[in-house]
């Protein structure tokens, strides 16, 4: 499946939950939260891999035909009010996402898949953005990204 062709049903609005504090925003700053998580046919026994909320999966499911979810990292961070620069966020060794305020409500975000750009979005984020790829092994990894 092509990456192109793989982000245009990510954009649909799922609710998620997740966590891990990070320093407090100023009120024009805005504050979201990331987690990357692994879709695969195979449960994994992997301890550095945690079980995605049941919520999530279930909506994952809705959309995506991988049985088993994993949640690889759980970050937190404040994106800067518009002008400033974007904030780049690492999530693993391959990858990154950096998400600027355009003005509310928009948002730009950008993914990067071992260092080099995937997909750029701009769009307002009332409750989640997912936004994912394909890798190699008939898995997939999604980003979803939530306004706090």
């Amino acid at each position: 499946m092509r990456a192109d062709s793989f982000f245009a049903p990510l954009l649909l609005g799922i609710v998620f939950t997740l966590g891990i504090e990070s320093a407090e925003p100023k009120a024009s700053d805005r504050k979201f939260e990331a987690q990357l998580i692994w879709g695969t046919e195979k449960k994994s026994d992997d301890p550095k891999l945690k079980k995605v909320d049941s919520e999530v999966v279930a909506g994952l499911q809705k959309i995506f035909r991988w049985p088993h979810y994993y949640q690889v990292t759980n970050v937190t961070f404040v994106v800067l009010a518009k002008p400033k620069p974007g904030t780049r966020v690492k999530l693993s060794d391959k990858c990154e996402i950096e998400v600027s305020d355009k003005g509310k409500p928009m948002t730009e975000v950008k993914l990067f898949g071992e260092g080099k750009l995937v997909k750029t979005i701009n769009q307002a984020i009332a409750q989640c953005l997912v936004i994912g790829g394909d890798v190699p092994n008939q898995t997939a990894w999604f980003v979803v990204l939530t306004p706090k």
